[in-house]
């Protein structure tokens, strides 16, 4: 299980720097590290619980889907129009990977694959993988600095998927200003997913998308 805290750390801590190429598949790739970065460390969670996953569909291969096309995945209007994903590769997910955002407004970004649970993809139990923003020339910088994880955890109640996250401003001011947005975004991306599941023939537990987000200088 890779519990909050793990996952924080993990995303905190970067290991994957100084070990993973980010230009591997972009000679102009530059990973955006915690430290360049401005203002507080923001710590975030977001989340919905599944009772019940639709028929043939298991966690770890809806987890697989949204890593090749978050928004063909999330099938939501709102998260959609806030964020576009564009996988470079058509192939499974894989470290180095390019995933190009436009994001609305005037400011988007790259993020690259760093790292991914033991046998990702394949039905062994909880799943995730994590991504870290990049300065590319296609976009040029994102405007976070960090990490983020998606992933899914078996709890009592059920499935319960999350996107997690480490980040500051690429620039100052840019926690203040894309603050609302970002909210936005994941807010209607776990929403989403839990629509999706339904759809499909799932049972989402009512009620129970989640938020929690701390900040600290350092």
């Amino acid at each position: 299980m890779s519990s909050k805290a793990e996952s924080w750390k993990r995303l905190r801590e970067a290991a994957w720097i100084g070990k993973v190429d980010p230009k591997k598949n972009d000679s102009s790739c530059v990973f955006q590290v915690l430290e360049d970065g401005y203002g507080d460390y923001v710590y975030d969670e977001y989340s919905v619980t599944i009772s019940s996953m639709p028929p043939n569909l298991t966690p770890e291969a809806y987890l697989l889907e949204f890593s090749k096309d978050p928004n063909a995945a999330v099938n939501r209007g709102l998260f959609n129009f806030i964020n576009k994903f564009t996988k470079r590769s058509n192939s499974a997910p894989a470290i180095g990977d390019i995933y190009d955002i436009d994001i609305i407004g005037p400011d988007n970004g790259s993020i690259v694959l760093v790292d991914l649970s033991p046998a990702f993809g394949v039905r062994t139990g909880d799943s995730w993988f994590d991504i870290q923003t990049v300065e590319c020339k296609k976009y040029g910088t994102h405007p976070e600095n960090g990490a983020r994880e998606f992933g899914f955890q078996y709890v009592k109640d059920g499935v319960m998927f999350y996107t997690r996250g480490v980040s500051r401003g690429h620039f100052f001011g840019a926690q203040l200003g894309g603050a609302a947005f970002q909210n936005l975004g994941w807010t209607g991306m776990m929403k989403g997913i839990s629509e999706s599941i339904r759809k499909r023939g799932g049972q989402p537990v009512e009620g129970s998308f989640r938020v929690e987000k701390s900040k600290n200088s350092g």
